[in-house]
């Protein structure tokens, strides 16, 4: 079996992404994805410009190389690309950038059109690779919204990697990398030195799922499903906590980000809200470095809970921010 994947998944992937299948590999998942580039692209001590706040995972894939993360600010409008030009205006010179483009995990934020031509720019103006993470890309509430295709891959700086997990499920541990043309047989060399192919009836399972006409329905359907509990779980906080709140209204994929404003211990809070049976992610944890700028920040996740225990979540953090508060 092609350590790039079978032909016919490798070809059904292109065709979706509007590229070469030569320039497709198939992998063991987003997070396998993600190792691949940064092996292909990184040496150690090389700086690599990342989120902030980032996907905590990916810090740690960084240490298979020993690279250096350099930390930009990520808004509703994705990696702030202003900042990121002022920066290499000063003389910031990394070797990639890493970035989740569209419903970015944590803060919710998509990169528009025109800042990811821009970041595009700067990748060829200024010598960096640029790997896109969009694991999230199809899970928008509305549907046809946004484009099922990677951005920039007509670029021959982007590696763009993306996984079957969000939209089929994790347990199958299947995605796919696509690669500047100049880089391809590099990286089918190093994917033969790591794990030589991904499982082969794994594959053939995803692509009989895949070419089903149920399957764009299906994401259609579960997009407008994630919508409507990502909005009753917005209404919920919005009721409960008023002007102590702020949150960036998401769009799609499977997250809440979130702040509540004024000092208090936020480190208690969790505590205190696990002590009413719910959970969240803190802020600071998806921290590059200095966490100061995302106390008070946590991400709330709806994707699996019914709007009902959604709102109870929401009725339960309150009771949790008042014993902390009076």
């Amino acid at each position: 079996m092609p350590a790039p994947g079978i032909p016919a998944l490798r070809a059904w992937i292109a065709e979706r992404e509007g590229v070469d299948a030569e320039r497709v590999i198939v992998t063991t998942g987003g997070a396998h994805g993600l190792a691949l580039a940064v092996l292909g692209l990184l040496d150690a001590g090389d700086e690599i410009v990342v989120d902030d706040p980032v996907y905590p995972l990916f810090l740690r894939t960084l240490d298979l190389v020993g690279a250096h993360p350099v930390p930009v600010r990520v808004g509703a409008g994705g990696i702030d690309v202003d900042e990121l030009e002022r920066r290499l205006d000063a003389g910031l010179r990394p070797k990639a950038l890493f970035t989740v483009p569209t419903f970015q995990n944590p803060s919710g934020g998509t990169l528009s059109d025109e800042h990811a031509r821009r970041l595009a720019g700067l990748a060829e103006r200024f010598g960096f690779m640029l790997i896109l993470d969009d694991p999230y890309r199809e899970a928008g509430f509305e549907p046809g919204a946004i484009d099922v295709r990677s951005r920039l891959l007509d670029s021959e700086r982007v590696v763009a990697v993306n996984t079957f997990s969000k939209t089929l499920g994790p347990a199958l541990r299947v995605g796919w990398i696509v690669v500047p043309t100049a880089l391809a047989e590099r990286f089918v060399r190093l994917r033969n030195r790591l794990d030589g192919l991904t499982s082969g009836t794994l594959q053939e399972l995803v692509l009989r799922i895949v070419q089903r006409p149920e399957y764009s329905e299906a994401l259609a359907a579960a997009g407008v499903g994630y919508g409507r509990k990502a909005r009753a779980l917005q209404q919920a906080l919005e009721a409960r906590f008023g002007d102590e709140i702020e949150i960036t209204e998401p769009s799609g994929g499977f997250f809440l980000w979130a702040r509540l404003l004024g000092e208090a211990d936020f480190e208690r809070f969790h505590e205190l809200a696990q002590d009413e049976g719910v959970f969240f992610q803190r802020g600071e944890w998806f921290a590059v470095d200095d966490d100061a700028h995302l106390r008070g920040t946590l991400r709330l996740s709806f994707s699996e809970q019914p709007v009902e225990a959604l709102v109870e979540g929401v009725d339960r953090l309150h009771r949790a921010w008042r014993r902390l508060r009076d």
